[in-house]
């Protein structure tokens, strides 16, 4: 793999870690997020994802977007924190072979070799968990995500760009998987990688539609095949405990105003999603329709 696609790769798996979610964000989901003196935020649920349909905003969200003065996403990748990943994702001794079946192995390395250009020395590296989350997500092609555009789009207006979450926090979720669900979650992402762009299709035209209820019901039946513990696992501390977390990380910035929150579009819905999290914290969440900024 070469320094370019090397890079494009690691970028695209920064932006995963919310865990494989998969025309324009539409209004139901962007909410306005009022704090009880009135403080105007919002909250956007985005795709990891490079489609271009995702990068065509809605103009309420250019509009919210315009009006803030910060936006905070679950990760801000820079060079530091992709070369923390980079490192985080590979034995320091090539072992992957080592640990998984033989046939499953020749498997992995015949999707990586053909899909993602990663030749079988650099497939004997990786940790089970990230071989997992690289075969789960398409090849990336351009490197311009959702998220990032958003940021890239904020920084030309001069918002501050912060993070919800630290990466040894999304790492710790992942590599603090035990060895028997990562090799779990790896043999499932390779049943499924012939299926992976029907998944995301089927994904990202929910969220188009800008039905949450259905994003998060297909996303939980497209885990349905998974071991129960590794499930549970995902559950509680891929989402609950980071959505908590994030919630808390939030709140000076809610206080204060003119924050946009955008993250993965499954953090919103649930009784332990961003949606309620915030309104036990006293604020008004309330989903922004297209006339939004334009009724009297």
């Amino acid at each position: 793999m070469n320094g370019d696609r090397r890079r494009l790769f690691t970028l695209r798996l920064a932006l995963a870690l919310a865990w494989l979610l998969v025309a324009p964000a539409h209004a139901q989901m962007l909410w306005s997020v009022e704090g009880p003196q009135g403080q105007q935020n919002w909250l956007l649920g985005t795709v990891h994802s490079e489609d271009p349909r995702l990068l065509e905003f809605a103009p309420e969200v250019l509009a919210a977007l315009e009006q803030s003065s910060r936006l905070a996403l679950e990760l801000v990748p820079d060079m530091a924190m992709l070369e923390q990943l980079n490192q985080a994702m590979h034995y320091d001794q090539p072992r992957l072979h080592e640990v998984l079946d033989g046939e499953l192995y020749r498997q992995l390395v015949a999707i990586l070799e053909a899909h993602y250009g990663m030749g079988e020395p650099a497939v004997r590296r990786l940790r089970p968990w990230a071989a997992a989350m690289t075969i789960s997500v398409p090849p990336p092609q351009t490197g311009l995500f959702m998220d990032l555009a958003l940021a890239i789009r904020a920084g030309s207006l001069g918002l501050d760009v912060v993070a919800l979450e630290r990466l040894d926090e999304q790492l710790d979720f992942l590599a603090g998987m035990s060895k028997s669900m990562q090799l779990d979650l790896l043999a499932q992402a390779v049943a499924d990688h012939d299926r992976q762009g029907e998944l995301f299709e089927q994904l990202i035209t929910i969220y188009l539609d800008g039905d949450l209820d259905d994003l998060e019901a297909v996303a939980e039946e497209q885990m349905a095949d998974l071991d129960p513990a590794l499930r549970e696992h995902f559950e509680q501390i891929g989402m609950i405990r980071r959505n908590h977390t994030m919630v808390d990380r939030a709140t000076d910035w809610l206080e204060a105003g003119g924050l946009m929150i955008a993250v993965g579009a499954l953090h919103l819905p649930g009784e332990d999603g961003l949606i309620e999290l915030l309104r036990a914290r006293g604020f008004d969440v309330a989903p922004v329709s297209a006339d939004y900024f334009t009724a009297p």
